[in-house]
């Protein structure tokens, strides 16, 4: 994640610099997520033929070699294929680590060990936000970092001592019957994918353009992912207690306010930082709450096919996110980030709203346990439901 964390705000940085219009780095940054799909639906077919060690091993050596290409071919169309070679890797990488984390848990260890992992994923995040004060972007430095990074990942994952779990057998996903279900929880995914896609894909860019040094950009994007991991338990707790529509509709309208806010404060006022830090916080755990959501109302046999579900509305807000905000940009200014943050939390909140008085609520003893998922410098994947 540390190597992952880094490509993200290192290549928009070094695509402003070279001079790509936002529209066109918007479209470039979504190909991470346009891969990130193709990887998800490929990759646990992959794995059941030559086994986790290997697929990881592959695609981790893959990811490396495309991050070292980005400095060999300096054009959009390839920079594109690029980040959707890279998106598809990751995916994949998620995969077989995720997996392989849940076929070693049980019931008694699995949310502590996913909390765990919650906790290693966001930290790695955040982290590797403040590489990018190592050296400037225009070189050759951070991508060689970056790739260094993803290879060294193969390492215990090569040398790993205990087998790996077997892939189960999925059937067709019923998305009809999912969306019927539980509408919200999918939207909520969506809206997910689309806002946190353009914020870390194009997070770096605004903060260029708005004439931020390279140092406060990178603190501000690690502001916000710490804004995730101080809000994602107290969020999904109150979830666990009261009505987890009425968590969804509170937490997107404070998003839509707080990105309306980013639109009016000067990008070097001292009141941003704590503005991002509560804007990751409000909009990054709305994944966990959707996908708690969509798990709460799907019965067992449902679930896995619910995770796909979720997954698959993610991506698609993924993809859309970036391409929005670059073309906002470009009418817009930088603002036209926020622009578009907050019109697709807005969306939601609206959304919410309605199907607060249309529909029922669930009785707290049916609900699922919250469990909390990483934001991820991507598409994010999974909740394993704990009953």
């Amino acid at each position: 994640m540390l190597g992952n964390g880094l490509q993200s705000p290192l290549i928009g940085l070094r695509a402003d610099l070279e001079g790509f219009d936002a529209a066109v780095l918007g479209l470039v940054m979504s190909g991470y997520y346009m891969g990130f799909l193709v990887g998800s639906l490929s990759t646990p077919k992959i794995v059941a033929r030559v086994g986790h060690v290997r697929v990881y091993a592959g695609l981790a050596s893959l990811a490396s070699a495309v991050t070292l290409a980005h400095l060999l071919v300096i054009h959009p169309v390839a920079w594109f294929i690029f980040r959707m070679i890279t998106g598809t890797c990751l995916a994949g990488l998620y995969i077989v680590a995720e997996s392989w984390l849940n076929g070693a848990a049980t019931d008694r260890t699995r949310g502590r060990l996913l909390a765990v992992y919650m906790v290693v994923v966001t930290t790695a995040l955040a982290g590797s936000q403040l590489l990018l004060t190592l050296e400037e972007p225009g070189g050759f430095v951070l991508f060689l970092l970056a790739s260094l990074l993803v290879s060294v990942a193969v390492v215990p994952i090569a040398l790993v001592h205990f087998p790996a779990p077997p892939i189960p057998t999925i059937g067709p996903i019923p998305y009809r019957e999912i969306m019927r279900t539980a509408p919200i929880g999918l939207a909520g995914a969506m809206v997910t994918g689309a806002a946190n896609g353009a914020f870390l894909g194009m997070g770096a860019v605004w903060g260029s353009r708005a004439g931020l040094s390279v140092d406060r950009i990178a603190v501000l994007l690690t502001l916000a992912l710490v804004g995730a991991v101080v809000l994602q338990f107290p969020l999904g707790a109150l979830s666990d207690r009261v009505s987890r529509r009425r968590v969804i509709f509170t937490t997107t309208t404070i998003a839509t306010g707080l990105a309306v806010w980013m639109m009016s404060i000067e990008p070097n006022s001292s009141l941003i930082s704590l503005v991002i830090l509560g804007l990751g916080g409000f909009s990054f755990p709305m994944y966990s709450l959707s996908a708690s959501h969509v798990n709460d109302l799907v019965g067992p046999s449902l679930t896995i096919s619910a995770s796909s579900a979720i997954l698959l509305a993610n991506g698609i807000g993924s993809v859309m996110g970036p391409m929005f905000a670059g073309a906002a940009m470009e009418r817009l200014g930088p603002e036209g980030l926020w622009a578009t943050i907050a019109v697709v939390h807005g969306a939601l909140a609206v959304y919410a709203a309605w199907r607060l008085i249309r529909r029922w609520e669930i009785p707290a003893p049916f609900k699922d346990r919250f469990v909390p998922v990483p934001a991820r410098s991507g598409g994010l994947r999974g909740l394993t439901r704990r009953r």
